[in-house]
């Protein structure tokens, strides 16, 4: 039965709970076993079938060579060249057929791996006597072991008497065996990798050899799109990332652990949440409303960030979980980050924002091998915020009231929580922060299996992730497999399977973002009030609700005790593909794939909270399944002819894109015993929304990588992409790139300066797209509407948007120019980048006349700019006994909007719905995120300055807050005053790495941090909008009163200036350096049965030096909008970490 996909209409699969997962891993994993059961018996199974008849001994080693994996050694003069063999096999073994063909012959053999020595029989004594006599040779068997410069064993070394075809190979051990007759032989030791050897045995009859490795032939090789590259041969900027480095942080997703590793890379973690999501940004943002997350492609599958059902019926922003986080970092080989248009054209319409390669680790030839790394660690916060206690609150409270005129209590009331006739009796009150923090347990096991031989390679890993976090009813847990298997089917055909299954499942901490007001855990653990007791006198929670100024405080302890947010993710992807080398030159693959996700969310409200109290308790489900088909078809030609090296590649992808979810709630329960296992038991309904999506990516790629002399390079790339996205006009877009680079290095007059190693520059220019938006966004969309018709209430279906057949791809065109420089044998490395990124065809909703009937239509208009510099040094500093190693990169960026035609400059979007905050501000010839506020003055010191003004009100008094009149009027108001006070993004991004050694023992210590950016706390605000009614920070302790004049803290009133809100006052300096991770660690000597063993302690997130008053520097709550950076709104705290761990291999 053929299937098409694109007109295929079946359900999707879905996986809904746990035991449908186990049950799927339980038989991938009875698969596995079968098959790893046959790889031992695969080698010497393979069935040959000869007929020969009356041919030479050596054409008929030559036809079994031909037909099968096997290579023979033999000396010419052992083989009788007056006989003539027949043999005559079907399906039969290799010792079958080795035993029909030297049947009769004075030979006897012996199998090494794929290797098969031929020797000549030794004749018995008996034999000896009747022979004619003659001067036999005498025999010297010599034996020995081949190691590497580590002393590790080195299975299947070849060796060979030279100028014969007699050999021998080690075995598993790195054991040969090899019996001499010639006189002075010369043997040949030789192994992929490692500079051959020729040694003279003389006498001896035990001859051991180190092998060197050779730095040629194990040249860096870089995982590119589509295909590999020697490092000494990129003409692109690409970085690289290996797994000795993901090892090192205890990481829920991979792309974690990117932060500042590599140069141009800013990585900020959107949500310190266990599973939290994080926002890459790989120089700089290109889009203002298309995404700026880059294209991750695991084993050539390309897929994106999002896809989960936090983003239905969240209720908070920013919180979700990461959808990366499915899959294990422990799995990950290396991680290779395309930055310039050279090295990301080949993803043509989803390369703007860069591309990050990841490669799973996969089995090799040998014994199998097993390991196990594991570690258990403590979580803390990093800090709590300085906030008052219950005296110093209480006092703050009635200073405020007598401030504004209104009498403060003279006598107690315990019905009045905030009655304070005598503050200095208050004492310490309750430490909210103490009730929602814990200590937080993380543990991770992974246990990983690798092996194979020529035939069949497979690595299968099992891995089990667990994180509690350090706020309370917030935790996240992974469980997953990995198996890739490759499999030779022919000599020159590989089929090759990559198999991941995982599940993951957690609680959301109620925190980040708006998320009802106060309701989030982090702010109301801060807002409220110390002097208020957890529970009421008749035992209940309580609530504040409202406070006398009117707004709302949460309890916190019951968010965190009796909150549901939970959510789960199934997710299975797998390919298969089919490897044909059609020719010693040309190769196929052909690869079929799938990513299958199914994501579930569940919240309850109970009436413990002031939300749910309010409600009578409020429930959501929702949920999202996502599905995508890859089919991709490359065919790659390398060909070298003298001094000129080609390499082609050309193919042809499809992939398909569905995805469906809905959501829906109720409230007003009986009892909150349902939770929200029952909407069903709610009497209010909201309407359930729901939305499918489908989309698909038709492309033709091709590249050419020509070197001339090893020292001229030249790279053409260029991919044609046809979305269902766009508009009819412009489904299809072609993006090119062209790249050169001159090996200095090559040239004589460099090669005698020793000090020297490699000198290229290179410099490339190209374009790429951002196809990055809704499936219909270039469509006229339904949605259904009520209206009146002659006094009724009719329902019907009307556009809620302008079509627009001309919408097309962002583009964006990369210049680049790069060095890379090597010194003294390799041991030091300098790469440095210029690039500038100019951005054109920016989607953007542009205002129409209202007689459209609509307000705005989203079209192609407007331009941005980027562009920075990118260095990176590193090298061995000392290679003895004692080694240290270290890696720093620094980067800058700068942003720019170029044009918005049709556009006014304005605010875009409020931060906060009940505070009123106004968000970042738009316009040509400012980077993207600057804030356009009041820049703040102080406070009124004295009468003088408050008769000069200018007065944000007429009700301003001493000790109110002071602005700055830009426009010179007299007044402050806030459209004619504003001026630019802040921008997100920073001057200078930087990291750190050194790994010191010495013997057993290792040290690694990362730093990593930025410089000059700026953050909106909105926090701050929220702890004075309230006025006194909400706990504040205790810097209010130094606010104005008559006598203490000198400060810039406003005094204490019972409300809050709003503009106070609007300006300068919420923006600290974002600037830090972090100790992100330091690793002391142990490794034993191997012992029989114990290849290796580490045990090390760890520490992550141990010292942040910062100006910055909040919880974290490292924070961007609203998410990964390109417009909203560097907002700190309640953010979840970041946590301190110490592990103890092992590395243990088999």
């Amino acid at each position: 039965m053929k299937i098409n996909l694109l007109q295929w209409r079946g359900k999707p699969y879905r996986l809904t709970t746990a035991a449908n997962l186990i049950k799927t891993m339980k038989l991938v994993t009875l698969l596995l076993i079968a098959t790893l059961s046959q790889v031992a018996a695969r080698g010497y199974s393979q069935k040959i079938t000869l007929e020969r008849r009356n041919i030479s001994i050596e054409a008929a080693f030559k036809a079994i060579e031909s037909r099968t994996e096997y290579l023979f050694l033999y000396d010419k003069l052992d083989l009788p060249s007056s006989r003539l063999v027949s043999v005559n096999v079907k399906n039969g073994t290799i010792d079958q057929t080795l035993n029909q063909l030297l049947e009769n012959l004075p030979l006897s053999y012996k199998i090494f791996n794929k290797n098969i020595v031929i020797r000549k029989e030794q004749k018995t004594k008996e034999e000896a006597v009747v022979a004619p006599q003659k001067s036999l040779p005498a025999v010297q068997q010599l034996t020995g072991k081949v190691t590497d410069e580590k002393g590790e064993a080195l299975p299947g070394v070849n060796i060979i008497v030279k100028g014969t075809s007699k050999g021998a190979t080690t075995d598993i051990s790195g054991i040969y065996q090899l019996d001499l007759t010639e006189t002075d032989p010369i043997l040949v030791f030789s192994y992929v990798g490692y500079i051959s050897q020729e040694v003279q045995p003389g006498n001896k009859t035990t001859l051991d050899i180190i092998l060197k490795t050779d730095d040629k032939a194990l040249e860096e090789v870089v995982v590119v799109g589509y295909g590999t590259q020697k490092k000494s041969d990129l003409t692109g900027s690409i970085s690289s990332i290996k797994s000795e480095d993901l090892k090192k942080l205890p990481t829920t997703s991979f792309d974690q652990a990117i932060q500042g590793r590599a140069a141009g890379v800013q990585v900020t973690q959107a949500s310190s949440a266990p599973g939290g999501r994080v926002s890459i940004r790989i120089r700089g943002g290109n889009s203002l409303s298309s995404g700026n997350e880059p294209l991750y492609v695991v084993d050539g599958y390309p897929i994106t960030a999002g896809g989960t059902a936090s983003d239905n019926g969240s209720g908070s922003n920013g919180a979700g979980q990461n959808p990366l986080a499915s899959i294990a970092p422990g799995d990950i080989e290396s991680m290779e980050i395309l930055k310039d248009a050279s090295a990301t054209a080949i993803y043509g319409s989803r390369g703007a924002n860069g591309v990050v390669l990841i490669t799973t680790k996969r089995g090799k030839s040998g014994k199998t091998t097993v390991s196990y790394d594991g570690y258990y660690g403590v979580q803390k916060v990093i800090k709590k915020l300085d906030m008052m206690n219950a005296r110093e609150f209480a006092a703050l409270v009635n200073e405020a009231r007598v401030n504004d005129g209104v009498a403060t209590p003279v006598y107690p009331n315990p019905n009045d929580l905030y009655n304070f006739p005598d503050p200095a009796t208050m004492g310490e009150g309750v430490d909210y922060q103490d009730e929602v923090f814990r200590s937080a347990a993380i543990q991770n096991h992974s246990i990983n299996i690798s092996g194979g031989n020529d035939i069949t390679k497979i690595a299968v890993s099992g891995s089990y992730f667990d994180q509690k976090g350090v706020l309370i009813g917030s935790d996240f847990k992974r469980v997953s497999l990995r198996a890739n298997i490759d499999t030779k089917l022919a000599k020159n055909l590989m089929f090759t399977t990559n198999l991941t299954t995982s599940k993951v499942w957690g609680n959301n901490g109620r925190s980040e973002g708006d998320g009802g007001g106060n309701a989030n855990t982090v702010n109301a653990a801060l807002i409220m009030p110390p002097t208020v007791p957890i529970f009421q006198q008749d035992g209940s929670y309580t609530r504040l609700n409202p406070t006398p100024g009117g707004s709302t405080v949460h309890n916190p302890v019951p968010i965190v005790k009796f909150n549901k947010d939970f959510q789960n993710i199934d997710r299975i992807m797998g390919t298969m593909a089919l490897n044909w080398n059609i020719i010693s030159d040309l190769s196929l693959r052909v690869s079929f794939g799938t990513d299958m996700s199914n994501a579930n969310r569940e919240m309850y409200e109970p009436r413990q909270t002031v939300n749910g109290y309010n409600a009578n308790g409020r429930a959501t489900q929702a949920n999202r399944r996502s599905n995508s088909y890859l089919n991709e078809n490359i065919l790659t030609y390398n060909k070298l002819i003298n001094k000129h090296s080609i390499n082609v590649v050309a193919g042809y992808t499809w992939q398909m894109d569905r995805d469906q979810s809905f959501s829906t709630s109720s409230s007003n329960f009986l009892t909150d015993m349902y939770e929200s296992d029952n909407l069903g038991a709610g009497a209010v309904f909201a309407p359930p929304t729901s939305r499918k999506n489908q989309s698909q990516l038709v492309s033709y790629l091709g590249r050419i990588n020509y070197t001339f002399d090893n020292k001229y390079l030249i790279s053409l790339t260029g991919r044609s992409d046809g979305s269902s996205k766009f508009g009819a006009n412009n489904k299809w877009a072609f993006f090119p790139s062209v790249a050169v680079g001159y090996k200095i290095s090559e040239e004589s007059f460099i090669q005698n300066i020793d000090a020297i190693s490699n000198l290229k520059i290179r410099a490339s220019y190209g374009k790429t797209g951002n196809q990055n938006i809704d499936n219909y966004r270039s469509l006229a969309r339904l949605s259904v509407y009520n209206y009146d018709l002659n006094g009724s209430l009719v329902s019907g279906l009307a556009p809620n948007n302008i079509a627009n057949p001309d919408l097309r791809w962002e583009t964006t065109a990369t210049t680049d120019f790069g060095i890379d420089l090597d010194l003294f044998g390799n041991r030091l490395n300098f790469v440095a980048d210029y690039y500038y990124k100019k951005t054109t065809d920016l989607l953007w909703n542009i205002s129409v006349p209202l007689t459209s009937g609509f307000g705005s239509i989203f079209r192609n208009v407007g331009s941005l700019q980027n562009k920075g510099l990118e260095l990176s040094l590193g090298g061995a500093v000392f290679d003895k006994d004692f080694k240290w190693n270290t890696q720093v990169n620094w980067s800058m960026n700068r942003n720019k909007v170029l044009a918005i035609p049709g556009y006014t400059p304005t605010t875009q979007s409020e931060i906060s719905g009940h505070l009123k905050i106004n968000g970042s501000w738009l316009a040509p010839g400012l980077p993207v995120g600057v804030w356009n506020l009041l820049q703040y003055d102080g406070v009124f010191q004295n009468q003088q300055q408050l008769d000069q003004g200018p007065r944000s009100s007429s009700s301003t008094r001493l000790g109110d807050a002071r602005f700055v009149d830009r426009n010179g009027n007299g007044s402050i108001n806030l459209a004619e005053d504003r001026m630019i006070v802040g921008d997100p993004n920073p001057d200078f991004i930087f990291g750190w790495s050194n790994n010191f050694s010495y013997k057993g023992f290792d040290l690694s210590v990362y730093m990593q941090g930025t410089y000059g950016n700026d953050i909106l706390n909105v926090q701050r605000a929220e702890s004075n909008v309230s006025g006194p009614w909400g706990n504040q920070r205790r810097e209010i302790l130094d606010r104005w009163t008559p006598t203490n004049t000198n400060t810039d803290i406003p005094r204490a009133r019972t409300t809050v200036d709003p503009l106070l809100l609007q300006s300068s006052w919420l923006i600290e300096d974002g600037s830090f350096l972090r100790v992100k991770t330091a690793s002391l660690g142990y490794t034993f000597t191997p012992t029989k049965g114990i290849k290796s063993c580490r045990v090390y302690v760890s520490g992550l997130n141990l010292l942040t030096f910062t100006k910055y008053s909040g919880f974290d520097p490292e924070v961007n709550s609203p998410g990964n909008s390109n417009l909203q950076l560097g907002v700190d709104y309640n953010a979840y705290p970041a946590a301190r970490t110490f592990m103890v761990g092992v590395n243990v291999g088999f």
